[in-house]
């Protein structure tokens, strides 16, 4: 027994072009099917939803990049106005020790400085594990372009409310304290 497409050529109401586009189009379909590709979907609705999808990517890469190179510019500031303002740290001879997360760290300062220091007219901003002695001002500017930079600030005794009954307030520790 012929196919039906056999019978359609027989009785002269196909043509042979028109049997191999029904079975190439078959295939096709079946083929579709066994990829999950959508059946209803035809090539323009794939390639136009393939397309937005490439857009919406590239915007990401796009937006991510745009964000590193911003970052990557805030720190170019941030290392510029640590050049121009850093103070001039050589021929320190009295050391300032600080705090770096669990390690403690030191600078060689003169006196005028470490004074400076202490009173919080001066900062210590690290950057890059450099450390650079800028005044407070600049210090303020730079962390508001970058706020998690390490800047350490000596802390006031002002803020601390005394004690009325306090047996050792006569007696004033002082900031300079060197350990």
């Amino acid at each position: 027994m012929a196919s039906l497409q056999d019978q359609l050529l027989k009785a002269g109401l196909a043509n042979e072009k028109q049997s191999k586009q029904a079975t190439k189009s078959k295939k096709k379909q079946t083929r579709d099917v066994r990829k999950g590709v959508d059946v209803g979907e035809t090539a323009a609705q794939r390639a136009f939803s393939e397309k937005q999808a490439q857009a919406s990517r590239s915007k990401q890469l796009n937006a991510q990049r745009d964000a590193q190179h911003q970052d990557r510019a805030v720190i170019a500031q941030v290392k510029q106005m640590l050049e121009r303002c850093r103070l001039d740290l050589t021929g320190g001879e009295v050391t300032y020790n600080f705090v770096d997360g669990k390690a403690i760290k030191k600078l060689y300062v003169n006196a005028m400085q470490q004074a400076a220091l202490s009173r919080g007219s001066l900062v210590i901003v690290g950057l890059d594990d450099h450390y650079s002695v800028v005044p407070a001002n600049v210090a303020l500017r730079i962390e508001e372009r970058a706020p998690d930079t390490f800047i350490i600030r000596a802390e006031s005794a002002t803020d601390t409310i005394a004690d009325k009954d306090d047996p050792y307030a006569d007696f004033v520790i002082p900031d300079d304290l060197m350990w």
